[in-house]
């Protein structure tokens, strides 16, 4: 895991990956469409970026 994550962000990962991968497949899919993802809206834009590429980092294995 990235070490510039918060500890929130981590929280955040981890409970979008308890949802499972498809609606985590789903989220990358609409962030690559330009979509506005609600799950992140409380994050700044480095924070986003840094929890999208994580999600991206665990997809690969899949």
């Amino acid at each position: 895991m990235n070490p510039n994550l918060s500890q929130q962000a981590i929280n955040k990962i981890e409970h979008l990956c308890g949802l499972g991968c498809s609606q985590v497949n789903q989220i990358l899919m609409d962030v690559q469409n330009g979509k506005e993802i609600s799950e992140l809206s409380n994050f700044d834009a480095a924070d986003k970026e840094l929890i999208i590429a994580e999600l991206k980092d665990i997809m690969s294995v899949y």
